[in-house]
């Protein structure tokens, strides 16, 4: 059993007020077939002989309606499995922007080519999530720095087609924690196209036995969000409670402003409560980025007085220093930290609203837990 993490200070933070019935993030996997098998796999599909299924599309079309009824989703994540494998995926993108929904695929990347995602993007996919880290089968890439010519490709795709915000995914354990401020770097310097950065904590949630989880390789969300700190020169701004630990997230914010390579300022709790408020009174746009091709002004528009001064002076000291970086924009870098569940003495502690929810046998349960659902655990959102 996983003990608890370290308070990181949440009372300073916007606390994201997602319920039940009101959650702007829909999850639906229509296939899970996959090109990897992934050792950790939260569908484990490393496993020998796993079921492999491609979903039934007028079930997914059902899936979409009732999320949008019972969730008042906004942007659907289509993953699996591997999405790109889905043979009537175009349908449903399709559909889902027939209902007015914004669509985020989670994928591998293993299948994206420029003529796929210029195709994506006419159906209406508004993101691409790509995982990408050291756990998965990628040939010859050992290490998460030799991983970066992946992502350095990704960027360089999603530059030239436009219009598709690129999102980047990773796993964090012991294994390549050292070698994240290598990765960090990167989507640094690539902060013009990279949009969203999601850290998920790795956790073996597999276990067979009863209280048999190897908690050998984790690494705290404390840890990990002081390292992050650390590198973007940013502190978080925003959280998702979890529900059973009230001093512990299960989603942690930050929204760094990078100049170039540096960052100039970020947003505070007060700027985090204000676009969550715009977003959800206007056009969607996932919390808490605005749009990506705000400028500067409109940016500093929306901030507290404190975070605007701060953008400025941090603005100015990076143009003294580097004057050709007059010529680029400032961009918010979204960061987040995914505190994964844990098992406790009142069972599984997941993340408060459960984001990420599915349907299964018509009720919503957490898609990372969907396995131990089909064994017959009882995990309620």
């Amino acid at each position: 059993m996983a003990k608890a993490q370290t308070d990181i200070g949440l009372k300073n933070l916007y606390k994201i007020p997602w319920t039940k019935n009101n959650n702007p993030n829909g999850w639906i996997e229509p296939t899970t077939y996959c090109q990897l098998a992934c050792p950790g796999c939260y569908r484990g599909l490393a496993l020998p002989n796993p079921i492999r299924i491609h979903e039934n599309l007028a079930k997914l079309k059902k899936e979409i309606d009732t999320l949008i009824k019972i969730r008042n989703i906004k942007i659907l994540s289509i993953a699996g499995g591997e999405p790109l494998l889905y043979p009537k995926l175009n349908a449903l993108i399709s559909y889902a922007t027939s209902r007015g929904l914004k669509t985020r695929l989670v994928t591998n990347g293993a299948a994206l080519t420029i003529e796929r995602l210029k195709e994506l993007k006419k159906l209406g996919t508004t993101e691409v999530a790509i995982h990408v880290a050291q756990y998965q089968n990628r040939g010859n890439f050992e290490s998460e720095e030799k991983l970066n010519l992946i992502r350095q490709r990704f960027c360089q795709l999603f530059r030239q087609v436009g219009g598709v915000e690129l999102n980047f995914v990773m796993t964090v354990s012991k294994k390549n924690f050292h070698q994240l401020p290598k990765v960090i770097n990167f989507y640094k310097k690539n902060s013009d196209i990279v949009s969203r950065v999601v850290f998920t904590l790795f956790k073996d949630i597999f276990f067979k036995q009863k209280n048999g989880e190897d908690s050998i390789n984790y690494i705290t969300l404390s840890r990990l969000a002081k390292l992050i700190g650390k590198l973007y020169r940013a502190e978080p701004c925003a959280y998702l409670g979890k529900k059973f630990s009230k001093k512990e997230p299960g989603w942690l914010f930050f929204a760094p402003i990078i100049l170039g390579e540096k960052t100039v300022g970020f947003a505070d709790a007060k700027t985090a409560e204000k676009l969550h408020h715009q977003n959800n009174n206007g056009s969607w746009n996932s919390f808490p980025a605005g749009e990506k091709k705000w400028s500067l002004l409109q940016t500093l528009s929306i901030m507290s007085l404190s975070c605007a001064t701060k953008t400025v002076i941090g603005y100015i000291s990076s143009l003294l220093k580097n004057p050709k970086s007059f010529l680029k924009t400032p961009k918010c870098q979204i960061i987040v930290i995914f505190n994964t569940p844990n098992l406790t003495k009142h069972g599984w502690d997941i993340c408060e609203s459960c984001p990420d929810a599915m349907l299964y046998n018509e009720k919503l349960v957490p898609s990372c837990l969907l396995e131990r659902v089909k064994l017959g655990e009882k995990i309620e959102i």
